[in-house]
């Protein structure tokens, strides 16, 4: 979708926060990692708000907002966007329960519902263990963890799951020409 496009123009790429679909503005955390072959590096601020396109052939699917940036798991480091101050917040942890290579494409039966046939509904919340348990098909990881109770509850349960990441060109600064949800997009089935 974005290809050629880098003579005229910018290409962004981050993880969404918010998301006002009747003023049609995506709010990213810009991903500073150039490297494709890197992890994403969620590290940017300020966020970035940018004007969707119009033309719905240039607009891929609207994006999930979430406020998880980061799972740092040898840390015991969960790092969140906070809206209200703007600024990212960095949550210790306890790690309950810790699953690596976990791949939803091989259909693991910890990440995915055999008799539904479709993918688990992750984070899964449990407010009376202040637990999260939080799936990672980036990272093939599948993490349970415990939280203290001030920080449990600053956040909604929809907003402890990673927004969708998503791909700007643009030729203005806040108004894309172009949108695509990665998150979304199935680039290998074209």
């Amino acid at each position: 979708m974005l290809a050629g496009c880098g003579e005229h123009g910018k290409v962004e790429q981050g993880r969404t926060v918010a998301f006002n679909k009747e003023k049609a503005i995506v709010t990213i955390v810009v991903d500073n990692n150039i490297d494709p072959k890197k992890p994403a590096n969620y590290a940017t601020l300020p966020t970035h708000d940018y004007a969707m396109p119009t033309d719905p052939n240039e607009r891929g699917q609207d994006p999930v907002p979430a406020l998880r940036m980061n799972l740092d798991v040898e840390k015991k480091i969960i790092t969140m966007y906070n809206p209200k101050t703007k600024a990212f917040e960095s949550l210790p942890f306890e790690l309950v329960e810790d699953h690596q290579n976990v791949d939803l494409r091989r259909r693991n039966p910890l990440v995915w519902d055999a008799t539904a046939r479709r993918a688990k509904k992750f984070p899964v919340i449990n407010a009376a263990n202040r637990t999260i348990q939080i799936y990672s098909s980036r990272q093939m990881r599948l993490s349970t963890i415990k939280l203290s109770e001030a920080d449990f509850g600053k956040y909604k349960d929809d907003e402890w799951d990673a927004g969708d990441e998503v791909r700007i060109y643009y030729k203005e600064p806040g108004k894309a020409a172009r949108f695509m949800n990665i998150t979304k997009t199935n680039i290998s089935s074209r």
